[in-house]
């Protein structure tokens, strides 16, 4: 489907689930509204008693917008369609100005609780008209009415969100493509214009779990994307350091970096968090400029590897780096786990390995398109790695992002661990002629 087939379908999607929407709740809280009034049960109640009542109303209703706003956002991010128009409008807009997420979520959110301000004034002018213009309604009647529409908005509220959440899991998952859909200044755009809090979390943990490492040796990094966010915390320890990835423009992606490319991707803000995490307070532009030369200069090969092939690399490491690669190339758990053990079997005994995973992420959106999770969870994690590693407390952490309405996850699970020494290993020999999907790209670092 062309780009701007997607988006008319998507917009004629919005616009008629906001019609339908609009119509059903004016209908449910008018009927409510009169409802209240109509049945004389609270006709005596002194005037302050009812204002009480339209107070609480307003809360019940506030909730139940906060509710239904989290469902649009998650529904907006994972299938670029809204129940409201509005907010949809204000959304794809600052996508088109903006990388940044937050921006995206806050203007979702004015466009949407804008819509039913606005609409709330409608019946305010409804009620308070009709008190005005006939005897038969009064002042205490007015607020009656909307005490009874408010709440009855409230429910409707929770019942949208929860009708929306049931269609977001029950819905046929259509994943995107990494090798047709995959556009590396997408994903960059939409993940690290700030560092967000599940880089947060990660960066702070993996400073903390290089201190583990071997110093004066080679590092991989498996399935780095096209990122270097994290490359950051080991230039200090690392002899070498070697990225590998599948996709090769994720790796040219890499290179415009090293190469300083003006258009490239820009890592201060992460290089800033990464010196902050081990203990600088206020970095310098210098010192970040300086962590930057450094990694540049480690970073001495760029590698093509497959998760797929028994022997993903020719080699074997002392420190293996591989976080959200193999829970975010598949949807399948069986394959999840056999891509979890060609990673962390180039991990040599005694080395260590660190990952992390996106916590019961079904697929996270990338410019609106969804790619794959594998659903595992810290338990998933322990059972496959627990055979071969050594796991103390700490070991595994989870840890709250709450970012399921900008990106489709809200939890993310991080692991360090070492191999334990006496594990069984393959002979030379057999490493030697085992068959690789590694293609180094070799990359000579600044001198």
């Amino acid at each position: 489907m062309t780009g701007w087939v997607a988006g008319l379908r998507t917009w004629t999607i919005s616009l008629a689930a906001t019609v339908a929407s609009s119509y059903a709740l004016d209908a449910w809280a008018a009927t409510a509204g009169v409802a209240v009034v109509a049945s004389g049960l609270l006709a005596g109640v002194d005037r302050p008693w009812v204002v009480a009542l339209l107070v609480v109303s307003y809360v019940a209703w506030g909730f139940g917008l906060r509710t239904n706003l989290r469902a649009n956002l998650t529904l907006l991010a994972t299938t670029g369609t809204s129940t409201n128009v509005l907010s949809k409008a204000a959304y794809d807009l600052t996508r088109r100005t903006t990388g940044n997420a937050r921006v995206q979520r806050l203007a979702a959110a004015v466009g949407y609780v804008g819509s039913q301000v606005a609409a709330e004034g409608v019946y305010y002018a409804g009620a308070f008209g009709a008190a005005t213009l006939s005897d038969a309604v009064t002042g205490t009647d007015a607020l009656l009415f909307l005490a009874g529409a408010n709440l009855a908005a409230a429910l409707y509220e929770y019942g949208l969100a929860r009708l929306t959440a049931t269609f977001l899991r029950r819905r046929p998952r259509r994943y995107a493509s990494f090798d047709t859909d995959w556009v590396p200044a997408e994903y960059l755009a939409g993940y690290y214009r700030a560092v967000e809090p599940d880089e947060v979390a990660t960066i702070a943990f993996l400073v903390e779990a290089v201190r583990g490492a071997e110093p004066d040796q080679p590092v991989l990094f498996f399935g780095v994307g096209p990122t270097l966010h994290h490359v950051f915390a080991v230039a200090e320890v690392a002899s070498e350091i070697h990225l590998g990835d599948f996709l090769p423009a994720n790796l040219a992606e890499i290179r415009r970096w090293i190469d300083r490319d003006p258009g490239a991707h820009d890592w201060r803000p992460f290089v800033r968090y990464t010196l902050q995490c081990e203990g600088v307070d206020h970095p310098t532009d210098e010192e970040i400029a300086a962590r930057e030369d450094l990694t540049r200069t480690k970073i001495t090969e760029l590698i093509r590897v497959d998760a797929r092939h028994r022997r993903p690399v020719d080699r074997r490491y002392p420190t293996v780096i591989s976080p959200y690669c193999a829970d975010s190339a598949t949807s399948d758990r069986a394959t999840w786990e056999l891509y979890m053990r060609h990673i962390t079997d180039l991990v040599e005994p005694g080395g260590l390995f660190v990952t992390a995973a996106l916590r019961r992420c079904r697929g996270y959106t990338v410019a609106g398109k969804t790619f794959p999770g594998a659903d595992v969870d810290e338990h998933d994690l322990r059972a496959v790695i627990e055979s071969a590693f050594e796991l103390v407390d700490g070991s595994i952490r989870v840890r709250s992002t709450a970012q399921d309405a900008s990106h489709g996850y809200s939890a993310i699970v991080l692991c360090q661990a070492h191999r334990r020494p006496n594990q069984a290993r393959a002979s030379a020999r057999r490493e030697k002629s085992a068959t690789t999907a590694a293609q180094p790209l070799h990359h000579r670092g600044e001198r």
